[in-house]
């Protein structure tokens, strides 16, 4: 009896299941075989004892869940495999118990206890299968992250390391890549928003996203969308040896540029970074140039800051100078003269007006 009813079953998840059509005519299918004739004399048992079936089969199908899993094959097509099973259990069931004139209440009780232990046999499945895939899961992310300090170790670069773990990793290594820099502790969030398979990390200068082939269609836009209203600056597109060099001038721009809200291109602010790239240069170069204008009254200095700031970016254009600043072209060179007097020489050379720009780049200035 018990061997007829695991014929239909099996036939039955073959006809209606594809994904199983092939499996459970091959060695694969042994192991599924085993499990519902486990289950159906565990269940045949249970009954023959006047007894409610138990979870005596329950690790068997918690491993069944987990080999599935392992095999590529989806929880949903497990579960409508399941529920083909059980359908065909209880059609096989009815059909014996009709021939061998079961009353009809007996025959209904039998199939509540069928449908109560499938429902159990079904949790016990579901439970080997998420539990393999959590582990997976954990293990993936472990060594995806393994990968990302592997590809930023600022000390060397090994390809084969790299390739090795790569491979566990399930990371295809990119020909190019970009990291994105963030502010906080974690990228979980950004990470979350981005339809893109990339490695996330972080260190005790913060979080980061390994960005694979970032110039590819639809990469920027897909960044800003993740980004939003979060700050984030992205670095330089490289070759995978130079991720760290990446990350740097990501970290750079974040720094200088400032809390700005949304994405950040370090390659669209080099010169700033350049001139930024060590603080107490930055400083010092800013006060040497500007000292004559440190020791005015606050609102004086103020004016003329903005005066030469706007002198500069127009290239010596009074009425665009005056444009900017909504003054008349008279005020301009009033301040102009008084700026010619503080700061000598420095506004009649190249040289000298290349360094105010400089000095005027500086965050203190």
């Amino acid at each position: 009896m018990a061997d007829r009813l695991v014929e239909q079953i099996i036939a039955a998840v073959r006809a209606e299941n594809p994904v199983y059509a092939e499996v459970l005519g091959g060695p694969e299918g042994i192991g599924i075989r085993l499990g519902i004739e486990q289950a159906i004399d565990s269940f045949l048992d249970a009954v023959e004892r006047d007894e409610r079936p138990g979870a005596a089969t329950g690790e068997t199908w918690r491993r069944l869940g987990e080999v599935e899993f392992q095999a590529g094959r989806s929880l949903d097509a497990l579960r409508a495999a399941f529920r083909t099973g059980v359908r065909a259990a209880w059609r096989g069931a009815a059909e014996l118990g009709n021939e061998a004139g079961i009353p009809t209440p007996v025959v209904i009780s039998l199939a509540e206890e069928i449908f109560i232990y499938a429902d159990e046999l079904t949790n016990d499945v579901v439970e080997g299968y998420l539990r393999i895939q959590s582990d997976e899961a954990g293990e993936r992310e472990r060594r995806r992250r393994r990968l990302a300090a592997l590809l930023l170790d600022p000390d060397s670069h090994d390809p084969e390391a790299i390739e090795r773990v790569a491979d566990l990793a399930r990371w295809p290594v990119p020909r190019a890549l970009a990291v994105l820099a963030l502010p906080g502790d974690s990228p979980g969030v950004i990470a979350r928003q981005l339809d893109l398979d990339v490695l996330a990390g972080a260190d005790q200068a913060g979080a980061f996203l390994v960005i694979p082939d970032p110039d590819g269609p639809g990469r920027a836009a897909a960044l800003r969308r993740a980004v939003g209203s979060e700050a984030a600056a992205l670095g330089p597109t490289v070759p995978p040896g130079e991720a760290n060099r990446s990350l740097r001038w990501a970290r750079m721009a974040l720094e200088v540029v400032g809390p700005q809200i949304g994405l950040v291109r370090a390659v669209d602010h080099l010169a700033t970074i350049m001139v930024r790239s060590d603080r107490q240069i930055a400083d010092a170069f800013a006060q040497l140039r500007l000292e004559p204008l440190l020791d005015l009254p606050e609102p004086e200095r103020e004016r003329l800051l903005d005066t030469l700031r706007a002198w500069l970016d127009h290239q010596r254009h009074t009425p665009g100078v005056a444009a900017e600043l909504h003054v008349h072209p008279q005020t301009v060179r009033y301040r102009i003269a008084k700026l010619r007097e503080l700061l000598g020489d420095a506004l009649e050379t190249p040289d000298g007006r290349f360094e105010l720009q400089m000095a005027l780049r500086m965050p203190r200035a």
